[in-house]
């Protein structure tokens, strides 16, 4: 009898882990869906600025490459949102040191390799402390926004079960999307931007 009791409670304490890791990761991923369209233009609007400075790297403006960058920007977001609910979901800091410390893991992890592999070539010359300043103030903007975001979903979510299903949903429609961009993403820094680092 005692065993059929321990075997329930098990069972009981697995389904409720899962259910807060389910509500826990979806909950970053509506965050980093939000946030990305906003990085995304964020991006769009730095690129603008250089482009304005160094008139010799425009390219133009094209709806269609702003929204590749938008949506480059919720890809992204949403591989972060991985990172960020698994460092940050049990840390006591507030929402804004959070952001902040998330930011400066991003830039040394990401950005650092990003800068320095100089890709399209736009990143070395007299454009580069613009364009570096301006990129690695995007990181900070996205990550706060994306801390203050997963916040105040996350009261938001708890306040009724209809709105935690979305939280649900979210998780078992986006885990496997997230997960490859997030693999994809570090793929990218050990195979293509680690070997134009070196080439440089």
């Amino acid at each position: 009898m005692n065993g059929q009791v321990n075997s329930e409670v098990v069972k009981k304490t697995s389904s409720n882990r899962w259910a807060r890791m389910a509500k826990m990761y979806g909950t970053g991923y509506v965050a980093a869906l939000l946030t990305g369209v906003i990085f995304g233009l964020l991006l769009r609007f730095v690129m603008g600025i250089i482009a304005f400075f160094f008139p010799q790297l425009a390219s133009g403006f094209h709806f269609s490459g702003t929204l590749l960058i938008v949506t480059l920007g919720i890809a992204v977001t949403l591989a972060n949102s991985i990172i960020y609910t698994f460092l940050f979901h049990r840390s006591r800091k507030s929402w804004v040191v959070k952001g902040l410390l998330f930011a400066l893991f991003l830039l040394i992890i990401y950005g650092t390799p990003l800068f320095l592999s100089n890709p399209g070539n736009e990143l070395f010359g007299p454009q580069a402390p613009l364009g570096i300043a301006l990129f690695s103030v995007s990181f900070f903007i996205g990550s706060v926004i994306l801390a203050l975001l997963i916040e105040y979903l996350t009261k938001w979510f708890d306040q009724s079960k209809v709105r935690l299903k979305l939280a649900y949903v979210s998780f078992v429609i986006l885990s496997i999307p997230a997960i490859i961009m997030l693999v994809a993403m570090y793929v990218e820094i050990f195979t293509e931007m680690l070997p134009k680092i070196i080439n440089n």
